[in-house]
């Protein structure tokens, strides 16, 4: 830990969802840039179909996050 950025453990994640002409965009951020500040991570533009198939792919989910 340092006293720029927060510790591991300590960081939010959030997505920011939007739906447009039979998209769907996932935009993913985290606190965790310098003094927290809100930093870009990831996105993707997906079909349903294509984000249905990827979350029906995956069978190791928690039983507390389903």
């Amino acid at each position: 830990m340092s006293l720029l950025y927060k510790d591991p453990k300590d960081v939010i994640h959030s997505v920011a969802i939007a739906q447009k002409e039979g998209r769907i965009y996932l935009l993913f951020g985290a606190d965790c840039g310098k003094h927290g500040a809100d930093e870009f991570i990831d996105s993707y533009i997906l079909t349903p179909k294509r984000l249905l198939e990827i979350l029906q792919d995956r069978n190791d989910y928690k039983e507390e996050e389903i």
